[in-house]
C-alpha cells in the first residue's frame, strides 16, 4: 500500500453519479493487493464533484471515524435508495430564510449536515489525514465571482525547502480560507456547494451561509456566492493533476509520475441529443391572441359596461348598478395592469439590443411569443447543462490523454460504456478486445438501464420498481472490473512507462477475472450484500 498510489475522481451527476461511484468504491474494496490491503486501501488520492461528492465526503467520514466500509457503502445506498432530498428541502423551505431571501441551498445543506453527516466537519478530516490512505482530497465547486474553481480541500502536509510543510489550497488564489476558519465548515456545507447546479439551486453565499461566519474572523470577509463544481470541471481532474505535482515536487528523487494509475469515474457521456424548437403548447384559441388585441377588447369591454352602468342608473336598480361598477371595476385596474405591464416590457426591451423597435411586442401573437420565449430558455440550459459541459469535458480529458507521460497510467470508468454498441464492439469486432471481456447481454441491458437515468437528487418510485438504483450500483462495480482488466491486458503487452508498483495491480488478475465471470452470469450478484 505504502507503494502504489492510485488516483481517483467522482465526475457529478445526482443520485445517479453518487451510487455508480459508491459501486466503483465498494469493488475496489473486494480487491485484495499483497497480503493484506485492497485496491481502495491504494487510493491516496481523491476529486469529486456535484454528485460524486456525496460519495466521496461519506467515505471521507468513515476512513476518519474508522467505520467498516462494507457497512458505509451498505448505509449510503439505503441513504441514497430512500430520500428524496428535495422533497425533503421544499419541505422546510422556511427555515432556510437569509438576508437574501428564501435560501433553497442552504436548506440542502443543513439536510445533509444533520441526516448524511451527523454533523460532521472538515476539522475531523484535516485531524485524521495523516492517519488514512487517503493523502489529498478535494470536493470541488465554483467560485461565482470570479469564475475559478473552490475546493474544499484537505491534504496532508508536505515538506518544502526541507523548512516548512505546507497544505493544499482551501479555496483558491482569491478566496484561500485559512485552516482555522475552514476546519469550521461543515461536511453539509460543502457537499451544498459541490452539488449546487445552476438553475435548480441559487449559489451558496461565503460567508453569511455558513455556520463559520458565527466565527469573527470569517464574519470580517467579503461575502461570495459558491455553486457546483461541474461549472468548471464535472470531472475533477484538475485537483488529481495538482495533488500529483505536489507529491512529485516534494519527493525531490522521482523522475516519473508520482501516482502510478488516475482512474476518472464518469456518469457522462460525449455524446448529446441534437437541439429542436419547442411546439407550441398554447391552445389555438388563446394563442392567436395578441397583447394589442387584448387591449382593444378591453376597452371595447369598458365602455360596453360604461353603458351598461349609465342605463341601470336611470332604471334605478341599485343591486345591478353595484355589480355592473364592480366588474367594471376589475375590467379597469385588468387594463391598467395590462397597459402598465406592456409598457414596462416594451421599456426594458428598449434598452436592449432591440432598441425602438421593442413595440413589436404588440403585435405578436401569444403562440409567437411562448416560442421566442421557450426556444431562448432551451437553448441556454442546453448551453449550461450540455454543451459548456462537454466541451470542458473534453479538454480535461484531452489534458489527461495528450501527455505522453500518462501513457499506461490512466483509467476511463464511465456508466454507458457496456452498452449495446459501444466502444467495446467495435473493438470485439477488430480483435482489439479479449473474447472474455465481451459483456453479456444481461450486462448490457443493465447498462443502458443504469445511464438512462437523469440527473436527480431522488429516486422515483418508478425508479425503485424498475430496480434502476440496483442497476446503477451494480454497473459500477462491474463497470471498473472490467475497465481494470481491460487495462491489464494493454500494460502486459506494451510495458511503457510503468514502474515495478504496477506488477502488484498486475497480480490482481485473477481475482478481477473470477469477479467478471460471476458478473457475466448475474450483473447484481454483489449489490445483494449492499441492500437493508
Amino acid at each position: 500500500m505504502e507503494n502504489l498510489n492510485i488516483g481517483i475522481s467522482f465526475s457529478g451527476g445526482g443520485y445517479r453519479a453518487a451510487t455508480f461511484h459508491l459501486g466503483t468504491l465498494s469493488f475496489l474494496n473486494s480487491i485484495i493487493v499483497g497480503n493484506s490491503h485492497t485496491l481502495l486501501d491504494c487510493i491516496s488520492v481523491m476529486s469529486t464533484v456535484s454528485g460524486g461528492t456525496i460519495t466521496g465526503l461519506k467515505y471521507m467520514l468513515a476512513l476518519a471515524q474508522k467505520q467498516d466500509i462494507n457497512a458505509m457503502v451498505q448505509e449510503l445506498f439505503d441513504f441514497l435508495y430512500k430520500e428524496d432530498l428535495i422533497e425533503d428541502a421544499f419541505a422546510n423551505i422556511e427555515k432556510g430564510r437569509t438576508g437574501y431571501g428564501a435560501s433553497l441551498i442552504k436548506i440542502m445543506a443543513s439536510i445533509y449536515d444533520a441526516k448524511l453527516f451527523n454533523h460532521s466537519v472538515m476539522g475531523d478530516l484535516m485531524d485524521c489525514i495523516n492517519d488514512i490512505p487517503i493523502k489529498h482530497f478535494s470536493a470541488n465547486a465554483t467560485d461565482f465571482e470570479n469564475g475559478l474553481p473552490f475546493r474544499f480541500q484537505v491534504t496532508e502536509g508536505r515538506i518544502i525547502d526541507d523548512t516548512k510543510s505546507t497544505y493544499g489550497v482551501f479555496g483558491n488564489s482569491n478566496h484561500r480560507l485559512r485552516r482555522d476558519i475552514a476546519q469550521y465548515v461543515t461536511l453539509g456545507e460543502a457537499l451544498a456547494c459541490s452539488s449546487c447546479f445552476p438553475s435548480g439551486f441559487e449559489p451558496m453565499m461565503f460567508p453569511d451561509d455558513f455556520k463559520v461566519c458565527q466565527n469573527e474572523i470569517a464574519a470580517k470577509k467579503d461575502s461570495f456566492g459558491i455553486m457546483d463544481g461541474g461549472v468548471v470541471d464535472n470531472q475533477g481532474i484538475e485537483p488529481i493533476l495538482l495533488a500529483e505535482e505536489r507529491m512529485r515536487k516534494c519527493d525531490k528523487g522521482r523522475k516519473d509520475k508520482a501516482l502510478e494509475l488516475v482512474i476518472v469515474s464518469d456518469v457522462s457521456s460525449s455524446n448529446m441529443n441534437g437541439y429542436s424548437p419547442c411546439q407550441q403548447k398554447l391552445p389555438k384559441s388563446i394563442g392567436g391572441w395578441t397583447i394589442a388585441k387584448l387591449r382593444q377588447y378591453a376597452l371595447f369591454a369598458e365602455f360596453v359596461i360604461s353603458l351598461l352602468l349609465i342605463v341601470a342608473f336611470f332604471a334605478n336598480n341599485h343591486y345591478i348598478i353595484g355589480a355592473i361598477a364592480v366588474i367594471w371595476g376589475m375590467v379597469t385596474v385588468a387594463n391598467v395592469a395590462l397597459h402598465l405591464i406592456n409598457n414596462k416590457i416594451v421599456g426594458l426591451l428598449s434598452n436592449t439590443i432591440i432598441g425602438k423597435n421593442a413595440s413589436f411586442i404588440n403585435h405578436l401573437s401569444f403562440s409567437d411569443i411562448e416560442s421566442l420565449l421557450m426556444n431562448r430558455a432551451k437553448s441556454v440550459i442546453m448551453m449550461s447543462s450540455s454543451v459548456f459541459l462537454k466541451r470542458i469535458r473534453r479538454m480535461a480529458y484531452a489534458t489527461l490523454y495528450n501527455d505522453k507521460d500518462w501513457l499506461n497510467r490512466l483509467v476511463t470508468n464511465t456508466i454507458y460504456e457496456l452498452r449495446a454498441g459501444e466502444k467495446w464492439a467495435s473493438r470485439f469486432k477488430n480483435g482489439t478486445l479479449p473474447d472474455y471481456l465481451k459483456p453479456s447481454m444481461a450486462i448490457q441491458e443493465n447498462s443502458y438501464k443504469a445511464a438512462n437515468m437523469g440527473t436527480t437528487l431522488w429516486f422515483t418510485e418508478r425508479d425503485k420498481e424498475k430496480g434502476i438504483p440496483e442497476a446503477i450500483l451494480a454497473a459500477g462495480q462491474y463497470t471498473i472490473c472490467y475497465n481494470l482488466l481491460d487495462y491489464i491486458d494493454k500494460i502486459q503487452k506494451k510495458k511503457d512507462n510503468l514502474n515495478e508498483n504496477h506488477q502488484l495491480i498486475i497480480a490482481c488478475k485473477k481475482q478481477l477475472q473470477d469477479s467478471w465471470k460471476k458478473f457475466q452470469e448475474d450483473p447484481l450478484w454483489m449489490v445483494s450484500k449492499y441492500k437493508k
